[in-house]
């Protein structure tokens, strides 16, 4: 009877053991799969420059004062002497932005791009007083476009020769108000950029 009862003893223990093994098998391949929910995350696609974060970029590489942003968020006393931008008007994928000294006038014109990257600076144009201020925005021209003729002064117009060069013939001279739509270029020539426009009753290269 004694030996009985250590046979059924001896087999128990070989069960309890084998159970254990199979259970620390499966742990292994648990741990090894990386299932449940210990796995790892998956990595957040990072985020594209913004049009300030452009202008931002820009600053710190070509000022030596910070940026604070909007404007209309810049506060008195924490962003005295940093420079902030205001949108002014958007064409396309490009947007202009007045840039200057917090609670002052701009002293710059940026013009921004929304590229695949994100925004990037197309071109900052600093302000210069002693030039005759023509109204509006001065967007970069692209074919297709509609410009007007504007700033020359009284008397004077822009001459529409045959050939983007100053010693081409010349057809006609347009007045200040004259409307025509980009055909072609930019042709950089003599130290002009020359498109060729037309409108009614012309067509020709003019000095940009």
């Amino acid at each position: 009877m004694q030996e009985g009862w250590t046979l059924e003893g001896r087999s128990a223990r070989r069960i309890i053991l084998l159970l254990t093994s199979l259970l620390l098998i499966a742990a292994f391949i648990t741990a090894c799969s990386g299932g449940g929910e210990d796995a790892p995350a998956a990595t957040p696609t990072p985020s594209l420059p913004g049009p300030e974060d452009a202008i931002a970029g820009w600053v710190a590489a070509n000022r030596s004062v910070g940026y604070v942003g909007d404007c209309a968020n810049a506060k008195r006393g924490e962003a005295t002497g940093k420079l902030c931008s205001a949108q002014v008007g958007e064409r396309g994928k490009r947007r202009a932005y007045a840039l200057g000294p917090v609670f002052s006038e701009p002293t710059a014109l940026a013009i921004v791009e929304d590229t695949p990257g994100g925004w990037t600076i197309y071109s900052v144009e600093n302000n210069d007083p002693s030039q005759q201020h023509i109204p509006g925005i001065d967007w970069p021209l692209e074919v297709g476009d509609r410009v007007i003729v504007i700033g020359l002064g009284e008397g004077d117009c822009l001459s529409i020769r045959e050939q983007p060069s100053q010693e081409a013939e010349r057809q006609i001279c347009m007045a200040d108000g004259t409307s025509a739509i980009v055909q072609e270029g930019p042709v950089d020539a003599e130290g002009f950029t020359w498109w060729r426009i037309s409108g009614e009753g012309f067509s020709g290269w003019g000095a940009g």
